[in-house]
């Protein structure tokens, strides 16, 4: 380029920068809860954004013998096998009845990955985090694992606390325990 041009490009920037009109400065919004509205055995949830992998089709299982009553059995998944729990059964200690559950969300934490069965899965929302409400009523199959939640529409979504799951000892031990004999227990 010739020096003229190279004038000319410096007079333009020159002059843009004079002229340019400054947008408004957007106002700072409060912090804000993302997470995805979904229900397991037929409680309405939220659980939030980073605590689940995705959300898969329901795979069909292989059963595992000896496995406490909702562990559903292992499934093929992305090369490996996924664990599938029956979230019916885990919090309301009895098989759902009606609909297939369809959906199951997909859970990893260090090297640690399982499927649990949900009811329905309905879509992703946000609360200004200021809204959240510690006291609302949860269901008490789900009162220990919760941790709050939100109101929307009318109904409390109680925000499912992954942490306090995982840590759950009934979860970490799968294996079905056979009762102590009647006569083991008379001979003490």
């Amino acid at each position: 380029m010739n020096d003229s041009a190279l004038r000319s490009l410096e007079e333009l920037e020159r002059l843009y920068r004079e002229r340019a009109i400054q947008p408004p400065p957007m106002p700072e919004e409060p912090p804000k809860w993302v997470g995805t509205s979904l229900g397991i055995a037929d409680v309405p949830l939220l659980v939030a954004e980073g605590d689940i992998e995705e959300i898969i089709e329901t795979p069909a299982v292989v059963s595992i013998p000896n496995t406490k009553p909702w562990v559903m059995g292992v499934a093929s998944y992305m090369g490996g096998l996924l664990p599938i729990i029956s979230g019916d059964v885990f919090f309301r200690k009895q098989p759902y009845q009606g609909r297939i559950r369809d959906w199951c969300m997909v859970i990893r934490r260090q090297g640690f990955r399982f499927g649990m069965t949900l009811s329905s899965v309905e879509r992703d929302l946000k609360f200004p985090q200021e809204r959240l409400d510690p006291t609302g009523p949860v269901d008490p199959d789900f009162a220990a694992f919760a941790r709050g939640g939100f109101y929307h529409r009318d109904r409390f979504l109680a925000v499912l606390d992954m942490e306090r799951l995982l840590a759950d000892s009934d979860l970490a031990d799968a294996s079905a325990r056979e009762k102590e004999s009647i006569e083991e227990n008379t001979n003490e």
